[in-house]
């Protein structure tokens, strides 16, 4: 089982390019629970702890109230100023929190989260998941704001020294940002090739591959091949993997998982296996209609 941690894609900058898909962020209206809030007030009487500040910044997080999950990240990088995690985690939380307000409002989130996604590679350097989201920042922010695809390339460049189907799959994202579809598809297709261990699903190499990557790195792996027609099979791995670890910290809704792969058994003729997962989108979300 995967582990709870806040690597988290940025929604802001996601990857809404490919086939114009939006998958939403899982909300949560958290000021009518009157017991979170009761919680949280009992959390917050607390010593300041490093323990009792990430105490409060899970208990916000399941309910995705991330005003919140900013505040006490704030205040526990104040405690432990050299973790780079922190730095990342708060930038995760600003890139979420930016989806949710006006472009206005969002300004100066968008200078937070960049700043401490900054940070945070300063720390560590070889933080594959900052690597990603400095890409994704570099490459879909306007230029009055910062974006540069020459940063965006720097970044998927060291990327690919690390991991190299992330890189590819950073240098794919670019080239889409960039409107260059056919060469995106070159990078995302060889990309798969470098993912060969996805081919006999098993759960164990998964978790292996997965468990210091983005949190929602698998669930790139499988919209990529939905999307593009990119090997099925390997596909459907990713998305499995991601549905079989889902739990109440993640951020995108799982009814969305459970539809692509509802998508993907179609185009192999799954039929029994495309309706178990149909079914089950309604289940999880009986409104659910795809963007």
């Amino acid at each position: 089982m995967r582990s709870f941690s806040f690597f988290w894609i940025l929604f802001f900058f996601s990857w809404i390019s490919l086939a114009q898909e939006k998958t939403p962020f899982t909300t949560y209206d958290f000021s009518a629970d009157q017991e979170y809030l009761k919680q949280l007030n009992f959390l917050k009487e607390k010593p300041s702890t490093k323990k009792h500040l990430n105490d409060i910044v899970l208990w916000a997080t399941a309910h995705k109230d991330y005003e919140t999950v900013i505040s006490y990240f704030s205040k526990l990088i104040d405690l432990d100023q050299g973790n780079p995690l922190l730095y990342f985690q708060l930038a995760g939380a600003y890139g979420i929190r930016i989806d949710e307000i006006s472009k206005f409002n969002a300004l100066p989130y968008v200078s937070a989260m960049k700043s401490n996604f900054l940070k945070a590679h300063e720390l560590d350097p070889r933080h594959t998941p900052t690597l990603m989201a400095l890409v994704q920042v570099y490459a879909k922010l306007p230029g009055f704001l910062g974006g540069s695809f020459e940063k965006a390339k720097y970044y998927s460049d060291l990327l690919y020294e690390i991991s190299t189907a992330e890189g590819l799959i950073a240098q794919g994202f670019i080239l889409e940002s960039q409107g260059e579809t056919l060469k995106a598809k070159e990078k995302f297709t060889k990309a798969f090739v470098e993912l060969s261990f996805l081919e006999a699903c098993n759960s164990k190499i998964n978790e292996l591959y997965f468990r210091d990557k983005s949190q929602n790195l698998s669930y790139q792996i499988g919209s990529i091949g939905l999307y593009l027609n990119i090997d099925i099979q390997k596909s459907i791995c990713a998305l499995n993997y991601y549905l079989n670890n889902f739990n109440e910290y993640d951020n995108l809704p799982k009814e969305w998982v459970s539809y692509k792969l509802s998508l993907l058994y179609e185009k192999i003729k799954e039929k029994e296996k495309a309706v178990y997962f149909r079914n089950l989108t309604f289940e999880i979300n009986p409104k659910f209609k795809p963007q």
